[in-house]
């Protein structure tokens, strides 16, 4: 009697030995380690457009990483490396990326980064060329598309303006004849830059007499000649006068 409680003793505590080493080697299979860890996060980036920009993660774990990237929650074909490059980048691949780091213990979602696409300034409308009389004002504009903000710089003959000249608009007071010639601007921006057409300011002098027309006397019969010299724009036009009266045809 003594030999058989021994003997179901001895059966029930193998069989408890065997159920606990089962579970000990069932939980590793089961569980396959801990999911992946993300150490370093993809970053939010600004690129030009038709420009390279790559998207990174860098993840820990103790077995092998798959990886799939999306673009606004949706799956990227092909995008399955830990890394995630664009080129000749178009408006279409604006928006929020993510990536999904897997291994035989689960996965992780990357936070999202955002790709911002930077499109280069265009002129839609180029400053336009004008006259204007000396001691009066002129001004020039520009409109320009593309994304901001834009810096301007605008160029006399070539020559910058420095911080006289850096708004989309340039005004020129009082006007002399050495502000006349051709007016340009540079708009830029994070993408590029763009020259603008030349402009041409004319500044018109009014005419001024620098030499009078003389007094003389004459004989009856003989022929007299009056001259006057001017300066100003050309051309000059001119209309003899004779008591307050035009005279017809002294036109020179």
């Amino acid at each position: 009697m003594r030999n058989r409680l021994l003997l179901n003793w001895w059966l029930e505590k193998t069989a408890m030995c065997l159920f606990l080493f089962g579970l000990l080697l069932a939980r590793p299979c089961a569980a396959g380690g801990p999911p992946p860890f993300i150490t370093v996060q993809p970053l939010s980036q600004t690129v030009r457009f038709q420009g390279t920009v790559t998207l990174t993660v860098v993840a820990s774990s103790g077995t092998t990483m798959t990886y799939q990237w999306l673009k606004n929650g949706s799956n990227i074909p092909g995008a399955t490396l830990s890394s995630y490059t664009i080129a000749n980048v178009q408006a279409t691949d604006q928006g929020t990326y993510s990536v999904k780091v897997t291994n035989a213990g689960g996965s992780v979602t990357s936070s999202s980064a955002t790709l911002t696409v930077v499109f280069p300034p265009a002129i839609t409308t180029q400053p336009l060329s004008q006259g204007v009389g000396q001691g009066q004002n002129a001004s020039f504009s520009v409109v320009a598309s593309g994304t901001g903000s834009f810096s301007y710089q605008w160029f006399f003959n070539g020559s910058s303006l420095g911080s006289a000249g850096t708004s989309s608009t340039l005004t020129l007071n009082n006007v002399g004849t050495g502000a006349a010639g051709n007016y340009t601007v540079v708009v830029a921006n994070l993408a590029g830059s763009v020259t603008s057409a030349a402009a041409t300011l004319t500044v018109y002098v009014p005419p001024a007499i620098t030499t009078q027309p003389h007094s003389q006397g004459v004989g009856q019969g003989q022929n007299a000649s009056f001259s006057v010299v001017a300066s100003g724009t050309a051309p000059l036009s001119y209309q003899w006068n004779f008591n307050g009266t035009a005279l017809f045809g002294a036109t020179t």
